[in-house]
């Protein structure tokens, strides 16, 4: 990767960063990751919606690691702890 290009990630996780520290954020990113089934796994008879599927929980982990580089699995804990808590 080159300079320029991570210096455009490193703005992106500021800027994912800030809108996750506002109540809108976190609602939205609530919803964003349990709308693609990041926290559970879906499975379908059907390949077309399996792939769909896939395919929504992959951008959802595409945001998680980029806040998270390190261990995504960690943030998805802290995700699901807060569902639990606020059900």
């Amino acid at each position: 990767m080159n300079l320029k290009r991570l210096r455009k990630k490193a703005q992106l996780r500021e800027d994912l960063i800030q809108i996750l520290e506002t109540p809108e954020g976190k609602r939205f990113f609530a919803v964003l990751l349990r709308e693609c089934h990041v926290t559970k796994p879906v499975f379908h008879s059907e390949e077309s919606k399996l792939r769909e599927s896939e395919g929504r929980r992959r951008l959802a982990m595409s945001f998680l690691n980029l806040l998270a580089e390190d261990d995504p699995q960690q943030l998805i804990s802290k995700i699901e702890q807060e569902n639990q808590n606020d059900e």
